[in-house]
């Protein structure tokens, strides 16, 4: 098992690279391989300093519809066809 650093080292990565461009393609990695997405350590100070900012989401609810279909009588046309 390979450490994060070789893995960026083999692809080329600068180390001298904004810590930002690092944390998502650790993040990036992370997805690919377990489908779960998790915060950055910068996210995560965002969070911290803006609580205010987080928003709480409801639980999912089923949306139902109610299709009732109306029988109407079609208006008749006397049109004739052109020869």
């Amino acid at each position: 098992m390979k450490k994060i650093d070789q893995l960026m080292a083999e692809l080329g990565f600068n180390k001298n690279a904004p810590d930002s461009v690092k944390e998502a393609f650790i993040k990036h990695l992370i997805k690919a391989s377990t489908g779960v997405s998790v915060p950055t350590p910068s996210e995560k100070k965002e969070m911290a300093a803006n609580p205010e900012r987080i928003v709480q989401f409801k639980t999912p609810q089923q949306l139902s519809f109610d299709f009732v279909e109306e029988i109407t009588p079609r208006p008749k046309t006397s049109k004739k066809a052109v020869s």
